[in-house]
Order: C-alpha cells, then sequence, then structure tokens
C-alpha cells in the first residue's frame, strides 16, 4: 500500500465473530488461490493465463476478487516478477522467466469481507543455473516478515512489527521499502491505519484481540527505493536490483496472534 499522506496515530478497527470467520474464509481462499497461482507460474507461461485462472477458482468458491474494486486496475491479481516489487499488472505481453523471482498478490472479498495475501516463489522450468541469489531474498522476507510477526499479541504496540521487521531484514543485509505499507483489512479492503516495516510513533498503538491486520514486506538486495513504471501501477526497483514480497492478514487473539489461511 502506498504511503499518501501521514495521519496521526490510528487505532486499527476491532472485529466482531461473524467478521472474523469470514475474514478467515477469504485469507484461506486466497492462500489457496496463490497456491494453484504457483502451480501455472512456470518459464514461458504468460502472467495472463495465470490472473484468468486465479479469477475462475475464486469466483468458483463464492468470492470475488478484491482488486476488481480497484478502479482502473482490471485484474484479479498483481503479479511481479524480476525488479518489480509490487502492483505488477498480470498482462498478455507478460511472460514468466526461469529463474526470476515471481509474486503473487490477492485480495479476495467473501461475503462482504475482505483479506489479503502476497508470496514469491522462484520461477521454474525451462534452462539456466539457479538463481541463489533470489532463493536467499525469498527467504529473508519471508521469515522476517513471520518472525516479527509471532512477537504480537495484545498489550504490545503495534509499533514493534515494525521494529522487529526492519532489523530483522538488515540482518540478512537486505533493504526494506519503506515506501509501501501494510494496512487495516477486514470491513474494508485496504483500512487504517498505515503499518510501517520500520519503527513509527503513527504505530504506537497498543494492540487489542480481534484487531485485523494485512502485514506486508518487501524487500530488495539492492536499493530501498522505487519507480513507477509507465503503465501507472508496477512498481520496480531503479537499480535493476531483485525484489520479493510477502502478505500475511494476521488476527491478534486473546492470547497472541494467529496468519489467517494457512493450513496447519
Amino acid at each position: 500500500m502506498f504511503i499518501k499522506e501521514m495521519k496521526g496515530i490510528v487505532k486499527p478497527s476491532i472485529k466482531d465473530d461473524e467478521a472474523i470467520e469470514n475474514i478467515r474464509k477469504a485469507a484461506q481462499i486466497a492462500q489457496d488461490s496463490i497456491d494453484l497461482a504457483f502451480k501455472l507460474c512456470i518459464s514461458g507461461v504468460r502472467a495472463s493465463k495465470v490472473d484468468k485462472e486465479v479469477e475462475k477458482f475464486i469466483k468458483s468458491q463464492n468470492a470475488y476478487p478484491a482488486n476488481f474494486e480497484v478502479p482502473d486496475y482490471g485484474f484479479a491479481t498483481s503479479i511481479s516478477s524480476g525488479n518489480e516489487i509490487a502492483h505488477g499488472r498480470p498482462t498478455n505481453n507478460k511472460i514468466l522467466v526461469h529463474g526470476e523471482p515471481v509474486c503473487v498478490d490477492v485480495g479476495v472479498k467473501y461475503n462482504g469481507y475482505y483479506a489479503d495475501c502476497a508470496r514469491t516463489v522462484v520461477i521454474e522450468g525451462g534452462m539456466g543455473s539457479v538463481n541463489h541469489r533470489a532463493y536467499k531474498l525469498i527467504d529473508a522476507c519471508k521469515k522476517s516478515l513471520e518472525y516479527s510477526i509471532y512477537k504480537l499479541k495484545p498489550n504490545v504496540l503495534l509499533s514493534e512489527y515494525g521494529k522487529t521487521v526492519e532489523n530483522k531484514v538488515h540482518e540478512y543485509g537486505f533493504s526494506v521499502i519503506k515506501s509501501l505499507t501494510g494496512h487495516g483489512v477486514g470491513y474494508e479492503y485496504h483500512e487504517a491505519p498505515y503499518i510501517f516495516n520500520f519503527y513509527h510513533p503513527n504505530n504506537d498503538v497498543i494492540l487489542e484481540p480481534n484487531m485485523v491486520l494485512a502485514l506486508e514486506l518487501m524487500i530488495t538486495n539492492g536499493t530501498d527505493k522505487y519507480e513507477k513504471e509507465k503503465d501507472g501501477w508496477t512498481l520496480s526497483t531503479p537499480d535493476y536490483s531483485l525484489a520479493v514480497h510477502f502478505e500475511h492478514t494476521v488476527l491478534i487473539t486473546q492470547t497472541g496472534v494467529e496468519i489467517l489461511g494457512i493450513k496447519k
């Protein structure tokens, strides 16, 4: 999510039990959609094919691609590869290439409630050497995000997440894209507050049970900046360094935190 303007401290909304169950189902559909997408993400495949199959799957689950509610976007997914950080449009002209990282980002609306999830893998198939840099970057992003998520629980400041995740990424020697953030989610696709991947006093909010957050981390093996491509959506690294992106919809429980949609 872009940082458009700085607001003061904003508390995430508290969800009721009905909302939580529907958000949990939305997150499960989103995660299953990403599983399906990755089965299709092999070298030489067009991103548009992956997007259409995900769209069909989401609708088969009596759900709706939340991205269709984003004005002027027009796709069920975002598919970003190589040096693309986020918001990659899955057009017919985008062909997946062996060895590149590819992120599939999916928002799902189920019974009027929303979840938002993203994961990155390395595209397989075809010829070429294994891209060890991509695997290391993916491993660092996934582990940094999940390590920081599991530090959360009631009565902890939300800002502890940002402090922890930035430190963890730096331990791996990589860069956090600070201008892109997580957000609240559930009643709407993108709710307040912005959730920063570094310490920010606007996130000095005490966490409470039944808060639902979309925590997303975007890192690179080079710059911490991005540029917007000519399509008006795709965000990429100006130095062509590799970029990866993970996102989970998480619930603050009575005693800790739950990543929604992940099979145990």
